[in-house]
């Protein structure tokens, strides 16, 4: 018998090309999808969520109590973000991304709400 000379690729080849086309995707997906991004803008969102439920609490216990509180009991000891001084400007410690923010004031019939404006950086 006579061994042909036979022209492809390998098993092992075609392994090893799949390998590598995994990894590039796995790189480039999350940066196609903006993945990154999306998560700092989630995390401003969760903080958002915590300043208003700390506002819901502390205007709940000013209707029954008369418990007095100000915006910087609101904002004081924010895990990993801070607002700024004239609230305007909400910021993460691990993300560069901020959020332009407002917050309406509280009134007799509810709470104050914070709300995102527009996301930079």
């Amino acid at each position: 018998m006579h061994i042909r000379n036979q022209k492809g690729f390998t098993l092992l080849e075609i392994i090893v090309v799949l390998i590598i086309l995994g990894i590039l995707l796995a790189i480039a997906i999350p940066k196609l999808f903006n993945v990154p991004q999306d998560a700092s803008e989630t995390a401003l969102k969760v903080a958002v969520v915590e300043l208003n439920a700390r506002e819901n609490l502390a205007w709940g216990k000013w209707k029954a109590d008369r418990v007095e509180y100000t915006i910087n009991d609101i904002k004081s000891d924010l895990m990993r973000f801070t607002v700024n001084d004239d609230n305007t400007l909400i910021s993460s410690d691990n993300y560069e991304r901020q959020a332009v923010v407002s917050r309406t004031p509280p009134s007799d019939d509810s709470p104050g709400r914070w709300k995102i404006e527009k996301f930079i950086n």
